[in-house]
């Protein structure tokens, strides 16, 4: 897809530390191997699913709206049909799309209203289509005249600030923004003894209470209680706001061992056989998402 990723992720979604851990690696002299292990093994997952793991901004660039023809139908075609006008967005889950803009017949870069597009998020990819009574505009027929930039993805890391004491505040790292009274959960990566800032709980929701500058929030729980960290957990890219998928992520970990204990092309066996574990890549199937 003729994309460009304008916001990279902050990081990735498992930790150094946790995958040493899975490998049982008590030192630090593979440390920046298994890092690159983890990316790569990262953008692989990324690729088999087309599912952004944590929250980038992306900018797809095509040469014109599509076209009106045919529907294609999907499951339940009485209630749901992908209609040939409209856009799909490379990357799920969609978070929000940031802006649809296009060139018009004389050159100039316009951006339409979000009341004159819809966006349907539940489908994976999701969907962009004119809103009712609307038509995509008419833009200037040259290569790239059209660009559509979203942010996707799971979860992005946090950093709460406690050196001075207790504080109500964290931070997120990355494009995506929250909204005052949006759920949210958070989960940890690292070792055995890697902790959220307390009093997190990886179990449990807690809901969005002010946006005081941007990237900034206090949280409340579903109780409506007031949060004050305590301490700053782990850090260092090991705390996210959002869950990155348990087998996504457990995918990760077994790829990584399988690269860092064998380091050539082939694993030679007993009996001189060679196989893959079946069922490894099976743990991708749940998330992966389709392209035309």
């Amino acid at each position: 897809m003729p994309e460009i990723c304008l916001i990279p992720p902050a990081g990735e979604p498992v930790h150094v530390e946790e995958a040493k851990l899975d490998r049982r690696v008590s030192d630090s002299a593979d440390d920046a191997r298994i890092r690159s292990l983890i990316a790569g093994a990262r953008m692989h997952a990324e690729m088999v699913t087309r599912r952004q793991l944590l929250h980038a901004r992306w900018k797809l660039t095509l040469d014109a709206f599509p076209l009106a023809g045919s529907g294609t139908p999907m499951p339940f075609a009485e209630s749901v049909n992908i209609p040939p006008y409209a856009v799909r967005l490379p990357h799920s889950p969609l978070v929000r799309v940031v802006s649809v803009q296009y060139l018009d017949m004389a050159g100039a870069l316009q951006t339409m209203p979000t009341s004159d597009y819809a966006v349907n998020q539940a489908n994976e990819p999701a969907l962009i289509a004119p809103a009712f009574g609307k038509i995509w505009p008419i833009v200037l027929p040259q290569i790239g005249a059209v660009t559509v930039t979203d942010d996707a993805g799971y979860a992005s890391p946090i950093k709460v600030n406690t050196s001075g004491g207790s504080t109500r505040q964290f931070s997120v790292i990355g494009p995506v923004t929250w909204a005052v009274g949006d759920r949210v959960q958070f989960y940890c990566s690292g070792d055995e003894a890697a902790t959220l800032p307390a009093p997190l709980d990886a179990d449990s929701a807690y809901l969005i209470e002010t946006n005081p500058s941007p990237g900034v929030y206090t949280l409340t729980d579903t109780a409506g209680t007031q949060i004050t960290f305590t301490d700053s957990g782990e850090g260092n890219g090991r705390s996210f706001i959002g869950i990155v998928p348990e087998g996504l992520r457990n995918w990760i970990l077994l790829r990584v061992g399988s690269l860092y204990e064998n380091r050539e092309e082939i694993a030679i066996l007993p009996r001189g056989k060679a196989e893959q574990l079946p069922y490894i890549d099976g743990l991708l199937d749940p998330y992966r998402t389709s392209m035309p």
